[in-house]
């Protein structure tokens, strides 16, 4: 189509700002070490939740977390460090890539645990920890060699078309997109952009279909429906109801502002405002 590519394949490199730098460079201003939004698309980083609550939906066995959020510090072997925050979120960025051993200290020394994290790649872990232990309860991986650009000036049809569309990574520019969205492709990421150019507003109700999909640093003002197995939904917000009924899916750090049902074997759900036992979201 003349007036718009659909579909803007383009290298990392060109996912985060204008400038020439290679695409593990360090942002321009460091992300903020306890918002794991303002995450720039590209930025080799580690995003660590430490202690999340299991909240009662949760199946799948992960070892128990620890009392303490809040003041914990993160050493990886190259000397990136950051300090958990009361919500016990840390982001250590930029990171160099290959497999990192990360030293727990503060109010006790937790020891070490370790993650491998490719060039570009963004992880995000939960951690247990207490004196003497570091263990590792959910560890997810957002590849990023190649990604297909959206932004808000797009119709809803066009986004819908980009999510048809199985085995990508689907990066969502800054801004509001209404409309009701359909992941209907399998293997899908969506990562909402964070400081590079704002929160990710979707003003509909969304629906995964496609299995083994996430969404990532997005608010949802509508519902949020599933059936499908192995998807996820890790920083976002739901402000209508929320249901999941596929096995294996994973739920980490997000807020449930609405109803939530999260049902199905061998699902993960850590850390969630607004799912039992935690409050409600604000």
């Amino acid at each position: 189509m003349a007036s718009r590519a659909l579909f803007l394949v383009l290298a990392l490199a060109a996912c985060g700002d204008s400038s020439s730098s290679p695409p593990d460079a360090p942002p321009d201003a460091p992300p903020d070490a306890n918002n794991p939004l303002e995450v720039p698309f590209g930025t080799t980083a580690i995003v660590v939740v430490v202690n999340p609550t299991v909240n009662d939906a949760n199946v799948k066995t992960v070892p128990a977390p620890g009392a303490i959020r809040q003041g914990i510090t993160l050493t990886s072997d190259d000397l990136v460090t950051a300090t958990t925050d009361a919500n016990g979120i840390a982001v250590l960025a930029p990171i160099t890539a290959g497999t990192r051993t990360i030293t727990v200290s503060g109010p006790f020394n937790g020891g070490t645990f370790t993650v491998s994290v490719a060039a570009t790649t963004l992880r995000e872990v939960a951690l247990a920890t207490e004196e003497g232990r570091a263990q590792v309860m959910v560890n997810v991986d957002y590849k990023s060699d190649q990604a297909v650009e959206l932004d808000p000036a797009m119709t809803n049809a066009e986004v819908n078309a980009a999510l048809a569309v199985s085995d990508r990574v689907v990066f969502m520019k800054g801004g509001s997109y209404v409309g009701d969205l359909n992941f209907a492709g399998s293997r899908l990421v969506l990562f909402g952009e964070g400081v590079l150019g704002g929160k990710v507003i979707i003003q509909g109700n969304v629906t995964i279909s496609g299995s083994d999909s996430r969404i990532r640093g997005t608010q949802i003002t509508g519902t949020f429906s599933s059936l499908a197995s192995k998807i996820g939904l890790n920083f976002s917000r739901v402000d209508g109801t929320a249901t999941s009924s596929g096995s294996d899916s994973m739920f980490l750090a997000s807020s449930f502002c609405g109803d939530e049902t999260i049902t199905g074997s061998g699902v993960t759900v850590l850390g969630n405002v607004g799912a039992a036992p935690l409050g409600p979201c604000l």
